[in-house]
């Protein structure tokens, strides 16, 4: 069941561009509002992330329970397709490169910038140069690509649905608490939800990637406490990308030779994303497969 439920939201995603369509977070935005104006709760960060994400999350959990007794595989599939899609991230993560990458090439670095702003909310410097940019680009595209997706999915094939919603919500929690510059209760417990997905997600890589390069950097990025997930992302896609020359960008139209190159290593990214989620799909059908 959890591979068909899976197949179904990626179909989805696939037809719709992402999962917009479910993507309503005024309710749990509400209600985090409502819980902080309590003054005991205030004092308390972890106390007020806790009552804010863990009642929704129980919630779900004996809706999915409650399905698969009433309803059997039917009901399971038919609440577990759309709260799947309400987990995964916000936003078209494919438009949004293409439309970064085409003002990329035509050399309109403001445009380009303006593009990439959804891909950059968790990077506060300014870029001064295009390559500085890129650079941001390079790590901003990397983590949401994640955060979107396969945190999202080794979440729920390790808890089911709740454990999906769980990682959802505290990014949504944690992203409202660094608008507000709350202090770093949320984004560590973010971190701490994405350390071990992070590292699957390395070994993804070097398997589908350089082996070698990336390997060495797993290894590396280990056991590291210091670095957040956007930097050990990107080292380990450095080493999986290997040696980027522009040859293998496939910009339509002549561009300069930094810019090639630039624009390669993103399209490198993408078919190295498009290979890790082609894997993880592999190793779900055959876990299911053979227990079967």
């Amino acid at each position: 069941m959890a591979l068909l439920t899976v197949l179904l939201a990626l179909g989805l995603v696939q037809l719709w561009g992402s999962g917009a369509p479910l993507h309503r977070d005024d309710w749990f935005h509400w209600w985090r509002r409502r819980l902080a104006a309590r003054g005991d709760l205030q004092r308390n960060p972890g106390l007020l992330l806790g009552v804010t994400i863990l009642p929704p999350v129980v919630a779900v959990a004996i809706v999915m329970v409650l399905a698969d007794a009433l309803l059997g595989w039917l009901g399971a599939l038919v609440c577990g397709v759309p709260l799947l899609l309400y987990c995964l991230g916000r936003g078209n993560f494919n438009e949004m490169l293409s439309n970064y990458l085409r003002h990329w090439y035509q050399g309109d670095l403001e445009a380009a910038r303006t593009a990439a702003a959804p891909l950059l909310q968790d990077i506060g410097e300014e870029a001064g140069s295009g390559q500085q940019l890129h650079e941001q680009v390079f790590r901003g595209a990397a983590y949401c690509a994640f955060e979107r997706l396969f945190a999202v999915l080794f979440w729920f094939i390790l808890l089911g649905i709740p454990g999906a919603l769980l990682f959802r919500l505290s990014a949504l929690y944690a992203e409202r608490a660094n608008e507000g510059n709350a202090d770093a209760t949320a984004a560590r417990w973010l971190w701490l939800l994405e350390w071990l997905p992070v590292r699957v997600m390395g070994f993804t890589f070097a398997i589908v990637g350089n082996f070698a390069g990336c390997y060495r950097a797993w290894r590396q990025c280990l056991t590291c406490r210091e670095r957040n997930t956007a930097e050990v992302l990107e080292d380990y896609l450095e080493g999986a990308l290997g040696g980027i020359d522009a040859g293998e960008c496939s910009a339509g139209f002549e561009v300069a030779e930094g810019q090639r190159v630039c624009g390669a290593q993103l399209e490198g990214l993408q078919a190295l994303l498009s290979r890790a989620l082609l894997l993880w799909v592999t190793v779900l059908a055959l876990a299911v497969l053979f227990d079967s």
